[in-house]
C-alpha cells in the first residue's frame, strides 16, 4: 500500500510540474484527436478500394479513393506533427526547470549536507537520474498523449464493423494490463539498483580523478578497481534483468497479437466463404486491426516503462526536499564591536566536534587559533559565516548569528582555505567570483597582493584557462589566487584556513606581511599551521578535542608551558 501510494505521489509530482506548460499539452492532445480521425478515415476508406475498385473496377471510385486517402493520411500526418512537437516542447520546458530548480536548491542547502552526502551519489541523480525523468517527458507521456486517442479512435472502427469479434479480441486487454503491472514492477526495482550502483560508480570515478597522484604513489589502483568492479558489477546484473523483462514483456505482446491475427484470419475467412462479410470489409478490419496494434503496444510499453522509470523521480524529489539554510531577517551591517560565542557547540553526524566554546573576538582583533588535526580550529571558524550550525549562542554586537540574513552576513565576511576552489575558467572569471564589477586594474593589483607574478607569465594573462580545479597551476599558485580573492573583495571579516599550507616559508611571509598590512583594523582569524603565521597576533587560542584550552599572546602561552608549548616544542603548529 505505501508502494502505491509513493507511486501516485511520483505521478502527481511528475503532473504538477507539467502542469505550467498545460496549454501545449491541449494543443497536444488536439494533434492527436486529428491523428485519431485520419487513422479512422484510412481504415474506412479501404473497403471502397476493394469492393468497388478492385472488384466492380470502377474508374472514378479509384481517382477519387485515392485522393480522400491521400488527404486522409495529410490529415493524420499533420495531427501527429503537432502532437508530438507541442508536447515535446512542454516536456523540455518542464526538464529545464526540473534541471534549474535541482541547481539552484544546491546553492540553498545547508554546509553540512555536502559534508553528509557523497559527492557521486549527488552528481549522479542530478545527471543520471534527470535523464531517466527526461524519458518520462520526452517518450513515455508524448506516448500515452498520443497513442490511445489513435488506439480508441481504431477500436471504434473495428466495433462497427464486427462487435462480436471485437468483443472477443478485447479479452487480451486484461493480459496487456497484467504485464503493465508485472513487468512495470520488475523494472523498476532493477532500474533502482542500477541507479544506486551509478552513484557508487560515480563517486568512486570521481575520488580516482581527484587523488590519481596518491593513488599511483601508494600503489592503490587494486583497491579501487575493486570497488569499481563491484559497483560495475552491480549496474550490469541490474541492466540486464531490467533489459530482460523488458524483452519478455515485448514477446509476449507481440506473441499475442500473432494469436490474434490468426484467429481475426480465420474468422473472417469463413465469413467470406459463406458469404457474411465481403472482402473489403474484411480488408478494411484487418487494416483497423494492424493499425490499431502499434498504438496499443506503444501505449502498453510506455506505461510499463512511465511506472519503472517513477522509482526514479523519488531521488529526485527527495534531492528538491532537503532542508534549506535557514536566513534570519536581520541585515548585517558590518561588525562594530565583537563577536561572542557563549557555551557553543557542534554535533556532526552524532560526533560532538565543538563544546562548551566561550570566546570573544573584538572589533579589529587579530586572533590566531591553533591546535592539533582534529581539534575543531575549522569548525569553530566556519560557525561564523553560518555554514555550520551550532547550539548555545553566537552572537555579533548582541544579535544572534541565526537572525542575520545570510547574504549580508556573507557579503561582509571573507574566506580562504587550503582546498582552493577555482573555476576551469580564465583566471579573470575566477577573480570576478570576489567582485563582480571589478576592473582589469582592481584585479591586477589583487593580483600583485597575492603574489600573483606567474599570471603575467601565461599566455593569455587574465584570459588564461586555469584549468579543471586550478590544475594547470601549482599548489601554491591555487592559494595564492585563491587569497587574491580577499584582496579583491576586501571584507569586514577576514578568515584564514590554512590558507598558505602549500607556501615555502620565504613566500609565505612576504605574502602575509601584505595581508596583516592590506587588512590593518580588520578583524582577522587564522587558522595557523606554522607559528610564523600567529606570532604576530595579538591574541591567539588553543584548542583540543573540540574545546579553547589556553589564550594569550604567544609569548605568555609559551611562558605557561601547556598546551601550546608542547606543539610549539615540535617545531609547529599543525
Amino acid at each position: 500500500m505505501f508502494i502505491i501510494s509513493m507511486r501516485m505521489d511520483n505521478l502527481k509530482w511528475v503532473l504538477r510540474k507539467l502542469k505550467p506548460y498545460l496549454p501545449l499539452v491541449f494543443i497536444s492532445i488536439l494533434g492527436s484527436l486529428i491523428e485519431s480521425a485520419g487513422a479512422t478515415g484510412v481504415t474506412l476508406l479501404v473497403k471502397g478500394v476493394i469492393d468497388d475498385v478492385f472488384i466492380l473496377r470502377d474508374h472514378d471510385k479509384l481517382t477519387k479513393t485515392i485522393f480522400l486517402i491521400l488527404a486522409v493520411a495529410s490529415l493524420m500526418q499533420g495531427g501527429f506533427f503537432i502532437s508530438k512537437y507541442f508536447i515535446s516542447i512542454a516536456s523540455e520546458k518542464t526538464l529545464r526547470d526540473i534541471r534549474m530548480d535541482i541547481y539552484q536548491k544546491l546553492l540553498r542547502v545547508r554546509y553540512t549536507f555536502f559534508v553528509k552526502n557523497k559527492g557521486g551519489d549527488i552528481i549522479s541523480r542530478v545527471v543520471s537520474d534527470v535523464e531517466k525523468v527526461r524519458q518520462i517527458f520526452v517518450s513515455y507521456i508524448p506516448t500515452l498523449l498520443r497513442e490511445p486517442f489513435v488506439g480508441v479512435a481504431l477500436f471504434g472502427v473495428l466495433l462497427y464493423k464486427d462487435v462480436l469479434l471485437t468483443v472477443l479480441l478485447a479479452v487480451t486487454l486484461p493480459l496487456m494490463s497484467f504485464t503493465v503491472k508485472f513487468f512495470g514492477s520488475k523494472k523498476g526495482k532493477h532500474l533502482r539498483r542500477t541507479q544506486e550502483g551509478t552513484a557508487d560508480l560515480t563517486q568512486t570515478l570521481s575520488q580516482t580523478l581527484q587523488g590519481i597522484e596518491n593513488i599511483k604513489v601508494f600503489l592503490a589502483e587494486g583497491n579501487l578497481v575493486k570497488a569499481f568492479r563491484k559497483f560495475n558489477e552491480t549496474i550490469y546484473r541490474s541492466s540486464v534483468k531490467a533489459e530482460v523483462y523488458i524483452s519478455a514483456n515485448t514477446v509476449i505482446n507481440y506473441m499475442s497479437g500473432y494469436i490474434v491475427v490468426a484467429g481475426v484470419l480465420f474468422y473472417g475467412g469463413y465469413r467470406i466463404i459463406h458469404g457474411y462479410m465481403t472482402p473489403g470489409d474484411f480488408i478494411s478490419y484487418m487494416t483497423a486491426l494492424f493499425m490499431v496494434q502499434s498504438p496499443l503496444l506503444s501505449t502498453q510499453r510506455a506505461l510499463m516503462e512511465f511506472k519503472g522509470n517513477l522509482s526514479v523521480v523519488n531521488r529526485l524529489r527527495e534531492l528538491l526536499n532537503v532542508e534549506e539554510e535557514h536566513s534570519g531577517g536581520v541585515e548585517f551591517q558590518g561588525l562594530k564591536r565583537y563577536i561572542k560565542f557563549q557555551n557553543t557547540g557542534v554535533i556532526m553526524d552524532g560526533k560532538e566536534i565543538l563544546r562548551g566554546i566561550n570566546l570573544s573576538i573584538h572589533r579589529g582583533e587579530r586572533l590566531g587559533i591553533v591546535g592539533h588535526t582534529g581539534s575543531g580550529k575549522s569548525t569553530l571558524v566556519k560557525v561564523i559565516p553560518r555554514l555550520i550550525d551550532y547550539s548555545g549562542s553566537v552572537r555579533i554586537d548582541g544579535t544572534e548569528l541565526r537572525d542575520f540574513e545570510l547574504r549580508s552576513l556573507r557579503g561582509r565576511i571573507g574566506m580562504a582555505t587550503q582546498d582552493t576552489f577555482l573555476l576551469n575558467t580564465t583566471v579573470r572569471e575566477n577573480m570576478l567570483i570576489a567582485k563582480p564589477d571589478a576592473t582589469d586594474g582592481e584585479i591586477w593589483e589583487a593580483l600583485r597582493l597575492a603574489l600573483c607574478d606567474f599570471v603575467e607569465k601565461m599566455d593569455r594573462g587574465l584570459d588564461s584557462v586555469v584549468g579543471e580545479r586550478g590544475y594547470s597551476l601549482s599548489g601554491g599558485e591555487r592559494q595564492r589566487l585563491s587569497i587574491a580573492r580577499l584582496f579583491l573583495k576586501n571584507p569586514e571579516i577576514v578568515i584564514l584556513d590554512e590558507a598558505t599550507s602549500a607556501l615555502d616559508m620565504n613566500t609565505e611571509k612576504r605574502l602575509l606581511r601584505n595581508i596583516f598590512e592590506f587588512f590593518e583594523g580588520k578583524t582577522m582569524l587564522i587558522v595557523a599551521h606554522r607559528l610564523s603565521n600567529v606570532i604576530e597576533c595579538e591574541r591567539i587560542v588553543v584548542m583540543k578535542d573540540g574545546r579553547l584550552v589556553e589564550e594569550g599572546n604567544f609569548y605568555t602561552l609559551i611562558e605557561k608551558k601547556g598546551e601550546f608549548f608542547r606543539i610549539f616544542k615540535e617545531g609547529k603548529v599543525v
